[in-house]
């Protein structure tokens, strides 16, 4: 069975493909260049890459495979014995669990901030209508408000001011234990719109450790970078176009734009990869936990930067979930969380057309 991070149930947005452009003349003789490593493997129930500037790189993908194991073991939601999967099966009560690498509690607290940035438009509790809704297997029938109504009273990441679930601090000895409350029996939870990500910070964190400071790191299309490539250029990163040719086409992509980044990740989440077709009507991928019924509207993608991959990942979701002018809205109005975003979307000449942001002008590659 697939990993956890391959199918993402949770935002019902397929994250897009991105493209690392290392274009770099062999004749460069710029002093700030280098030779590039990588290295790549699987994990996660899909792909990865990482590209730096030392050597000792290669002989660090041992560790790099058991970080991400351990990752999957903490939150993938297709393994039983993982901690997140352990509580969504588990009755109501009080758990404690080994997270010697706050994996778990990271991912939670970062859930719960985005959470109420977005009024719950971002939830981990969602899972209940995944299923309903047919994503996990055969389409279901178009739901009525009544068994919407129902599964509704299954969801809910916060429930006033108490947290479905409810964290306390790690043991501050031994920095292993995790306690948490399960408030309802009925709760299970789906990280899967901001694990990956997180798990791409994970491993430029490990990077940093070991003193990489050019380096690329991406899973599965989330990505983050830092400093240069071998070119001594900043990172330069492809958009895909939001349209059905390039979703069948893997070989042959259409490119919107070339972004060009330091010490920055990004994100893509777009509904038109992924929805099902029945009586002749679509529904997407991205479900809205606040209404319980899929998104309907001209968004086709949204492509996010952010200090860290976690974030931008979870807030792609949000911006699938919200549409083309609350989140242009909310971008304008939030500059401190530092967000640049490209949204691509039909007119309503049923033209296809893109949004940038203020700050993602400024990262189109000149």
């Amino acid at each position: 069975m697939p990993s956890f991070l391959n199918i993402r149930l949770t935002n019902f947005a397929f994250t897009l493909l991105f493209v690392i452009l290392l274009l770099n003349s062999c004749n460069n003789k710029e002093l700030n260049t280098y030779e590039p490593f990588s290295i790549s493997g699987s994990a996660q129930g899909t792909t990865y890459t990482i590209i730096a500037d030392q050597e000792k790189l290669l002989k660090l993908q041992s560790e790099i495979d058991s970080i991400l194991l351990d990752f999957d073991r903490c939150l993938s939601s297709y393994r039983d014995s993982s901690i997140v999967s352990i509580l969504s099966n588990a009755d109501s009560g009080t758990y404690v669990f080994r997270d010697i690498n706050n994996y778990f509690g990271r991912c939670f607290n970062e859930s719960v901030r985005v959470y109420e940035l977005s009024n719950g438009a971002f939830d981990p509790s969602i899972f209940p209508l995944v299923a309903n809704w047919g994503f996990l297997k055969d389409p279901a029938l178009e739901m009525t408000q009544n068994q919407i109504d129902s599964v509704m009273k299954q969801i809910g990441f916060v429930e006033g001011k108490d947290y479905a679930l409810e964290a306390s601090e790690y043991d501050k000895h031994t920095l292993t234990k995790f306690y948490i409350k399960k408030i309802r029996p009925s709760l299970k939870l789906d990280f899967n719109a901001i694990a990956q990500g997180l798990s791409v910070d994970v491993l430029c964190e490990f990077l940093e450790k070991h003193g990489f400071q050019n380096y690329y790191v991406e899973i599965g299309g989330e990505l983050r970078v830092k400093g240069k490539n071998k070119a001594g250029e900043l990172w330069r990163i492809g958009i895909d176009l939001a349209d059905e040719n390039n979703a069948e086409n893997q070989t042959d992509r259409t490119l919107t734009n070339i972004i060009s980044l330091n010490n920055r990740a990004v994100a893509t989440s777009g509904s038109y990869r992924k929805f099902y077709e029945k009586d002749g009507k679509k529904f997407s991928h991205t479900i809205d936990p606040t209404t319980g019924y899929p998104v309907q509207h001209n968004l086709l993608g949204a492509t996010v930067v952010a200090e860290n991959a976690a974030f931008a990942d979870a807030m792609a979701t949000v911006f699938m979930v919200w549409g083309v002018d609350k989140s242009i809205e909310f971008v304008k109005s939030h500059p401190d969380l530092k967000l640049d975003i490209l949204l691509q979307f039909v007119d309503d000449q049923g033209e296809m057309s893109t949004y940038y942001s203020s700050g993602m002008r400024n990262l189109i590659a000149k």
